[in-house]
């Protein structure tokens, strides 16, 4: 297969949507002859937060000289960057070649992998293929019955915060969804825990680094909490909103834990906590709080559920870097399936307009009109002293670009921010 072939087989295969469960991939793999069991593996879960850890440690691991793969999906800015290698996206030919060796291998099964479930295996056989090092692992979605939850003892299991998403699959608890996560758990393995808020759901106060702390007992787990800030004073995190400093706290316990493991397997290299902060400073991860004009201000963030809107709230509002007396403009595209109008009450208070616009995904996108209509429910039963925009200041565009040509006539103080969907991100590369 060329690439297009190949992209079109991950698209297309099996059984459409998501289909939870591990039986499939695990007979997928065993026709590959099992290349997951050669890898040395940082398996990571969570709601938010997972691939801002998994770039710190991405870049610390690759600072000492190791070959390192990260796979993490869906795709943000380009459909390759879902796997890649010594800090580079795959290439056509090698998705295309590690593709065709799963399309062969499933060619007799009796129930097709889905796309997610080729494209792991593919993944999977590229890392193997190419003798990485370590392998960066980012659960698809929950964690128990994750396409990548097929590994035996990875070097460590980390835990990102958890919140309220994908409900139809998880739970619709924060308990639920936490248990699910910690389904990649593994005996005598870490379980590295992130700093997590508590989460409020149904009237219930949820504590979801607790329960995933409970969770490690039960399954044998080596349980590491990280509420202890290892942060280096004077440290100036790469990535610059408030909330990354517990992901990068998250990644450095990570780093902190598997030291001496690493150590011992690759001796030759020059691996000590030096040479990781050396590797951190150079982080890059688009679309998280991203600030891509200054004159004027837009800033791109990826938060699509409510934890993910909370933090970027609070970094909105602890950013010194911005305008003393911002006027903060939501441009916004949501999906359908997301709980948008609790998004909504984070973001509205002290907005003073909103500009929504159709997805190009017309199935799982939300119409504008209904956001418009939930934004002005939403807005017009705020407090008074926290207003939210007026009704005239809630409004839609024709699209991405044309809601970002208001800029054109922001004043010093105005400051955007494009927010709503990973796949929102996407629609930059087209303007």
């Amino acid at each position: 297969m060329n690439f297009t072939e190949a992209k079109n087989y991950t698209e297309n295969t099996g059984s459409a949507g998501i289909i939870p469960g591990t039986d499939v991939i695990k007979e997928l793999l065993g026709r590959l002859e099992n290349p997951e069991k050669e890898l040395k593996v940082i398996h990571v879960a969570g709601t938010n937060g997972k691939g801002s850890i998994c770039s710190y440690l991405e870049y610390a691991l690759s600072e000492c000289g190791l070959r390192v793969g990260r796979y993490a999906s869906p795709s943000v800015f380009d459909f390759l960057e879902r796997i890649r290698i010594d800090l580079r996206n795959i290439t056509e030919e090698e998705y295309a070649e590690a593709v065709t060796k799963v399309r062969d291998a499933a060619a007799e099964m009796t129930t097709p992998p889905t796309g997610f479930e080729a494209e792991t295996a593919a993944a999977f056989w590229f890392f193997e293929n190419k003798k990485t090092d370590v392998v960066i692992v980012e659960c698809g979605m929950g964690g128990q019955d994750d396409a990548t939850n097929v590994f035996d003892s990875p070097l460590a299991t980390v835990f990102a915060s958890v919140s309220m998403d994908h409900m139809r699959f998880l739970g619709n608890t924060p308990e639920e969804i936490a248990v699910n996560k910690a389904g990649i758990m593994k005996k005598n393995t870490p379980a590295i825990i992130s700093r997590m808020p508590h989460v409020y759901c149904g009237g219930e106060d949820y504590d979801p680094a607790g329960i995933l702390e409970i969770e490690a007992a039960k399954r044998g787990a080596v349980c590491i909490r990280t509420e202890e800030l290892i942060i280096p004073e004077g440290f100036v995190n790469p990535l610059t909103a408030s909330y990354q400093n517990d992901n990068l706290n998250t990644a450095l316990w990570t780093l902190r834990t598997i030291e001496d493991e690493l150590k011992n397997l690759y001796p030759d290299k020059e691996i000590s906590h030096d040479i990781f902060m050396q590797g951190i400073t150079k982080t890059r991860h688009p679309g998280r709080f991203e600030k891509i004009s200054k004159s004027p201000v837009i800033i791109r963030d990826g938060a699509h559920n409510p934890g993910a809107a909370r933090a970027l709230r609070d970094a909105l509002y602890s950013d010194e870097t911005l305008p003393e007396n911002k006027k903060i403009h939501l441009i916004m595209g949501v999906f359908k399936d997301k709980d948008y109008r609790e998004i909504l009450r984070i973001m509205l208070p002290g907005s003073v307009s909103l500009t929504t616009f159709d997805l190009p995904d017309p199935v799982r996108g939300l119409p504008k009109e209904e956001l418009i209509k939930a934004a002005k429910e939403v807005s017009g039963n705020l407090p008074a002293d926290c207003p939210g925009p007026d009704e005239e200041h809630i409004g839609a565009s024709g699209g991405l670009g044309e809601a970002l040509r208001q800029t054109k006539n922001a004043s010093s103080e105005d400051v955007y921010v494009v927010f709503g969907s990973l796949s929102l991100m996407q629609l930059f590369k087209d303007l």
